[in-house]
C-alpha cells in the first residue's frame, strides 16, 4: 500500500464526492484513493461477501467494475460527524447504462476517519431497500 498515491480530502463530504465520482466512472484507482490504507477496512457490496483489508476491498471493486456499468445517485442523507469520524447513511439508486428505470435501491452506510492524510473511507456497507415501499417513506427504526 503506497500512501503517496493517496489524495488529501479536507472533509468527509469531499471524500464521499470523490468516492461516488470514481464509482460512476468505474475508476478503480480513483476509488482506492478514497479508501484508507488500513488492514481493517471493510466493504460489503449488496449481495456480496464481506471484503476485509485493502487488497480484498480492491478486488471487490474490481469485480464490481467488471460487471455492467451503472450510474449511482445518492439521496436521503443522514450525517453524523465528530472531530475524527463521520458516518454517512445514504440511499443509492443504481441505473444500468442505457436503461431509464433504476435497477436497484440500496441503503448504504459509509464511515470516514480523519488521519494525517485527511479523511478516508474505512467502511462501505450496502444492502437492498425493500421493493414494496418508497425509500422516502421508510420509518426510522432504532435497534
Amino acid at each position: 500500500m503506497d500512501t503517496q498515491r493517496k489524495a488529501f480530502f479536507a472533509s468527509p463530504q469531499e471524500a464521499e464526492a470523490a468516492f461516488y465520482d470514481a464509482r460512476n466512472r468505474g475508476d478503480i484507482e480513483g476509488m482506492m484513493a478514497v479508501w484508507a490504507d488500513e488492514d481493517d477496512i471493510v466493504c460489503i457490496l449488496e449481495g456480496c461477501q464481506r471484503a476485509s483489508g485493502y487488497e480484498a476491498v480492491r478486488e471487490a471493486w474490481r469485480r464490481m467494475f467488471a460487471g455492467a456499468q451503472t450510474t449511482v445517485r445518492t439521496g436521503n442523507a443522514v450525517v453524523m460527524q465528530g472531530a475524527l469520524q463521520a458516518i454517512h447513511s445514504v440511499h443509492e439508486t443504481l441505473t444500468a447504462s442505457g436503461e431509464r428505470s433504476p435497477r436497484a435501491a440500496l441503503a448504504v452506510t459509509n464511515v470516514y476517519v480523519r488521519g494525517p492524510l485527511g479523511w478516508h473511507l474505512v467502511l462501505h456497507h450496502a444492502s437492498a431497500l425493500p421493493a414494496a415501499q418508497d425509500s422516502a417513506e421508510l420509518p426510522k427504526i432504532l435497534h
